[in-house]
């Protein structure tokens, strides 16, 4: 008996080992589909298309709900409020917290190419504001056409 013990108790600690290494793994590979869904938002913002924002959000939240987790849940709530939203500016002001959440998870998940973590200190009334990018160039999100390069990148990850 005490042998079937043992055995049943070293099982479940090598399927527990097994189901986290895989789900870190997996964290790992589907960090790009949501980098992917936030560029088409950042992208958006700076052409100041509140509608294709929303849709963008909306396609994005939905991959968020799948592993709340990754990004958190400001990032998640800040998702849904874009989606909801057809207000640039309402839009624009939840750049911040849906960018820190993604953010984190760039970090953990290692994605496939670089991502250029860009800053302006005029967003948010001159409180600053950073955004992702798959480009090294400035295209400022938070003000569009109005001050395009305003800018810097910051970290390359």
């Amino acid at each position: 008996m005490k042998k079937i013990i043992i055995f049943a108790f070293t099982l479940l600690i090598s399927t527990l080992t097994f189901a986290q290494h895989e789900g870190h793994q997996m964290a790992k590979t589907d960090i790009d589909p949501v980098l992917m869904a936030y560029y088409k938002i950042k992208n958006a913002l700076v052409e100041s298309d509140a509608k294709t924002v929303a849709k963008e959000a909306k396609e994005l939240s939905g991959l968020l709900a799948k592993a709340p987790k990754a990004v958190g849940d400001e990032a998640y709530q800040a998702a849904q409020a874009m989606a909801k939203s057809t207000d640039i500016a309402t839009q624009r002001a939840q750049l911040g917290s849906l960018t820190a959440g993604v953010y984190q998870a760039v970090k953990k998940g290692k994605p496939e190419d670089a991502v250029y973590y860009a800053y302006c200190p005029m967003a948010n009334g001159n409180k600053g504001g950073y955004w992702l990018s798959d480009k090294k160039e400035i295209a400022n999100p938070y003000f569009g056409s109005k001050m395009l390069k305003c800018g810097s990148v910051k970290e390359t990850l």
